[in-house]
């Protein structure tokens, strides 16, 4: 596969998960607003008492709609109070979080910072502004964020301290410093165990070609059901399909999509998951119609991307075209207002539509913002495109010398390395790829286009 056409739809699931189970987490530490300057809410759509919960998408977004509407009007009744606008935030991450709603996760943003523009010094929503940014990748303010807990006049719960002390291995992680985070996840998990750690340790051995260590540590986290609601065994689920995607077993990566989409029906990301695995096995009818009903009820640029390239396996070129300009569409107005979080897709967007000088710069700036495994590779196929063959190479072996380890890394890399008309590096760098996921180079895998890197 050329560098070029290496441009399939991505959804960076692992990534998105991790922060939708430490959102879980965090608005389940409680109703502490009276008396806790670093309490978040609990939210009844993602309530972590055994048997609460909605059993279903359906259910869960209606929830989520109550108390987003009950917590403006708090907001609107206690102008200049920072606690109220700091809940509300926090049920506008969640709702963009189960809904994939780029406009909730915006108004998240503005609310928790008005909140901590309206807080004292030595208070204010430190846990909830920090993940606010990480799910919009302004890491920096995360990483300030948790540095005020040193400062606060009422010393901080270990359950903040520890989620606190796993933030700041997210933002190491996505600076591309995996020792230090890895640091900072295991000094978390000392202080205090939960499931959000956890799931960032899974994710860490992951990234590193440690799937067993990935998969026992999900299993842990999906076994444990008196604290698991319907939503979040769906997201291990997710989660542990990944994994089986990732390392080339497909069909039991599609059972496990089935067991998520039976814990938590109706589920528009579970749906898009099952979507591109009717489609690796030449369903295009049951795909499309996956997808189609991925998209209900939003404008999801993901699913159409997804759709998009069915089509084009389909032979129904004109149909992919126009679905692929409107998603591009779509990811451009997003990065004009959020840019470091949407760099990553609309690069990819440009890459697909033969524009190189925009992917490049879309790829420089999401490299910029968060210069770890994704980052880099994109970097590299946006360079090849350019014709930049040898800096793309050097860009994937200083990856590889991280410790990164990944099928797509491997992919690209013997695709710069037939470019360069290395043939050894070529033959090397597939074997590597073929050694993580049997499937590499098989001839629907561009169709994969969630958790698939």
């Amino acid at each position: 596969m050329s560098a070029l056409r290496a441009a399939a739809p991505r959804f960076s699931l692992f990534r998105c998960l991790v922060l939708l189970v430490f959102a879980l987490l965090v608005i389940a530490v409680g109703q502490r607003l009276a008396d806790r300057s670093t309490s978040l809410v609990r939210t009844s759509a993602q309530d972590t008492v055994a048997g609460w919960g909605p059993a279903d998408f359906p259910s869960a977004l209606a929830t989520l709609q109550r108390d987003v509407a009950r917590e403006r009007a708090r907001v609107e009744a206690s102008p200049g109070q920072w606690m109220p606008l700091e809940t509300l935030a926090m049920v506008l991450h969640a709702r963009g979080q189960l809904n994939g709603s780029h406009a909730d996760h915006a108004a998240a943003l503005d609310a928790v910072n008005a909140a901590r523009a309206a807080a004292p010094a030595a208070s204010g929503p430190v846990l909830a502004r920090a993940v606010v940014a990480l799910s919009l990748h302004q890491n920096t303010i995360a990483r300030e964020e948790v540095a005020r807990l040193a400062h606060f006049a009422i010393p901080p719960a270990p359950s903040d301290l520890a989620e606190a002390e796993a933030i700041r291995g997210d933002v190491a992680f996505y600076a591309g410093h995996y020792a230090r985070a890895i640091r900072h996840y295991r000094a978390a998990d000392r202080i205090e165990r939960s499931p959000g750690t956890m799931v960032r340790l899974a994710d860490w051995h992951r990234h590193m070609g440690d799937f067993d260590a990935a998969r026992t540590l999900l299993g842990r986290g999906l076994a444990d059901r008196a604290t698991t609601t319907p939503w979040m065994r769906a997201s291990y689920l997710l989660q542990l399909g990944a994994i089986e995607l990732q390392s080339g077993n497909w069909a039991a990566a599609e059972r496990l999509f089935s067991a998520a989409d039976r814990a938590f029906p109706d589920w528009w990301l579970v749906k898009a998951h099952l979507g591109q695995m009717a489609a690796v096995r030449s369903d295009f009818a049951t795909a499309e119609m996956l997808y189609r009903e991925a998209m209900t009820g939003a404008e999801r640029p993901s699913v159409m991307d997804a759709l998009a390239a069915l089509y084009r396996a389909m032979g129904r070129t004109a149909d992919a075209d126009a679905l692929a300009v409107r998603a591009a569409a779509l990811w451009n107005a997003r990065v004009d207002s959020h840019p470091e979080a949407y760099a990553d897709h609309a690069f990819e967007a440009a890459l697909a539509a033969g524009d190189p000088v925009r992917a490049w710069r879309l790829a420089a700036l999401n490299y910029r913002a968060r210069p770890y495994g994704d980052g880099r590779i994109g970097l590299a196929r946006a360079a090849l495109a350019r014709g930049r063959a040898q800096s793309a190479r050097a860009i994937l072996e200083e990856l590889e010398r991280t410790g990164w380890r990944s099928t797509e890394q491997y992919r690209v890399l013997a695709d710069v390395c037939t470019q360069i008309g290395d043939r050894t590096c070529a033959a090397r760098a597939r074997r590597q790829a073929l050694a993580i996921s049997p499937q590499a180079y098989h001839p629907r895998a561009d169709l994969l286009a969630f958790g698939h890197h």
